[in-house]
């Protein structure tokens, strides 16, 4: 038998967060998803939007693993920090910038009074067992890798997403600039 890698648990709770934020009604009652235009995040389903987010992911991932630091860090939490952070993102509860450089230093996005905090919490009490105060510590280390400029060109096709979407998902997605951003973090 082989251990999970990190890419089964992204594919596995990326699904996970699909159904929680589509069926579960803790979800579709909250606040937040009612009061967005465009509220569903989703990852890997056969769309462009989906398959973008679900690049972010894998490439927020990668890019960390190229760090040894990533080694004290538990897979799942790392999955689920990455997680964290890009929906915190496309929540509004942050921009990139903000997550970068003010996630690292303290907890004061934390807030648990903030909606999205709210509706990740649950989701991750529910499905990793977690609460965001555990998780602290491996959210300020991957906040770090949000100043990556994510690369959502799929290699070798001009297609959509939503011709070829598990052609795509299949595909590397390996990232040009990260030796560089590894190499600058080093010095």
């Amino acid at each position: 038998m082989t251990p999970p890698t990190l890419n089964m648990w992204v594919n596995w709770y990326s699904n996970q967060w699909n159904q929680y934020i589509q069926y579960s009604s803790y979800a579709l009652n909250h606040p937040l998803v009612q009061s967005l235009e465009d509220p569903i995040v989703v990852f890997r389903q056969p769309t462009d939007k989906s398959y973008a987010r679900y690049r972010e992911l894998i490439q927020l991932i990668d890019v960390a693993v190229l760090d040894a630091s990533t080694l004290q860090y538990h897979p799942r939490a790392i999955v689920a920090s990455a997680l964290y952070v890009l929906l915190a993102f496309h929540f509004g509860q942050a921009t990139k910038e903000e997550i970068a450089t003010l996630f690292c230093k303290g907890s004061q996005f934390l807030n648990a009074l903030h909606p999205f905090n709210d509706l990740f919490g649950y989701f991750l009490e529910t499905d990793f067992g977690l609460s965001l105060q555990e998780l602290l510590p491996t959210i300020q280390y991957i906040s770090t890798f949000m100043s990556l400029p994510f690369n959502f060109q799929v290699p070798g096709n001009e297609m959509g997403a939503e011709y070829h979407f598990e052609d795509f998902v299949s595909l590397q997605t390996y990232h040009p600039l990260q030796m560089e951003y590894i190499k600058a973090r080093m010095e």
